[in-house]
C-alpha cells in the first residue's frame, strides 16, 4: 500500500468518526434540552400540588422520566461505542460484527 493511499484511509476514518462523535453530541443536546424542559414542568407540577400525595405522584413520575432518560444516554453511549469499534475493524473482521 503506497504512503498516499495510506493516508486517505487515515483521513476518511478520521472524517467517519467525527461524524459519528457530532452526531452522539447532537442526539446527547437534544436528550438534556428534553430532560431539561422535563425538569422545570415537574417543579411545576410539584409547586402546584395541593396535597402530599399529588407531590408524591408527581416526584414518582418525574423519577420515572429521568431514569427512562438516563437509559437514552446509555443506549446513545452504546451506539457510540458500537459505530467507532466497527470503524476500527480491518474491513475482513467487519463482515462478522
Amino acid at each position: 500500500m503506497e504512503t498516499r493511499e495510506i493516508g486517505r484511509l487515515y483521513m476518511t476514518a478520521a472524517g467517519n468518526a467525527v461524524a459519528a462523535i457530532a452526531d452522539h453530541n447532537l442526539k446527547s443536546m437534544k436528550l438534556s434540552g428534553a430532560s431539561a424542559l422535563r425538569s422545570f414542568e415537574y417543579l411545576a407540577q410539584l409547586a402546584g400540588a395541593k396535597t402530599g400525595m399529588e407531590a408524591i405522584e408527581f416526584s414518582g413520575a418525574h423519577y420515572r422520566n429521568q431514569l427512562n432518560a438516563l437509559g437514552d444516554f446509555t443506549d446513545g453511549l452504546v451506539d457510540l461505542a458500537r459505530k467507532m469499534r466497527r470503524m476500527c475493524l480491518n474491513p475482513s473482521e467487519r463482515e462478522g460484527s
